[in-house]
């Protein structure tokens, strides 16, 4: 993992309460997770020497307090009807705390895995303020 991608801070303008109501969700920010030196090969550990098939495929799993019955992440700070949601670059949904699809791993060394970030509405009254999350990752080869 590229020491970049472990820990980032995304930083959203702010945007008008009528502009969430009528869109539904705010704009989106990008963002990636950068897999960088990966050898794909591993060793077996009962047996000095000799090689397992090579990892194959990794798989992310984003962590963190979830709202909108656990379809996005919640929002923390003095603003509320408000959450944030996480999609991959094929549009699939990141459930806080579910194992999202398995990528493929290419022979490559490096990988990139691109996300968005959007702020969401959560069907609660809107409320102006300032609003915070933290969300944790997990990656798992297989």
């Amino acid at each position: 993992m590229d020491t970049s991608s472990a820990y980032q801070v995304i930083e959203m303008d702010p945007m008008p309460v009528g502009r969430l109501i009528r869109l539904g969700e705010g704009d989106p920010h990008s963002f990636t997770l950068r897999l960088t030196n990966c050898s794909l090969t591993r060793n077996n550990p009962d047996r000095p020497g000799e090689q397992l098939p090579d990892w194959q495929h990794v798989r992310v799993t984003f962590d963190g307090a979830p709202d909108r019955q656990g379809r996005s992440f919640a929002a923390n700070g003095s603003s509320q009807g408000v959450a944030f949601h996480i999609i991959d670059a094929q549009g699939r949904e990141s459930l806080p705390g579910v194992p999202m699809a398995m990528i493929p791993l290419s022979s490559a060394r490096d990988q990139v895995l691109h996300y968005t970030l959007k702020l969401v509405g959560n069907d609660q009254p809107l409320s102006v303020g300032s609003h915070r999350a933290a969300v944790r990752f997990r990656l798992e080869y297989y």
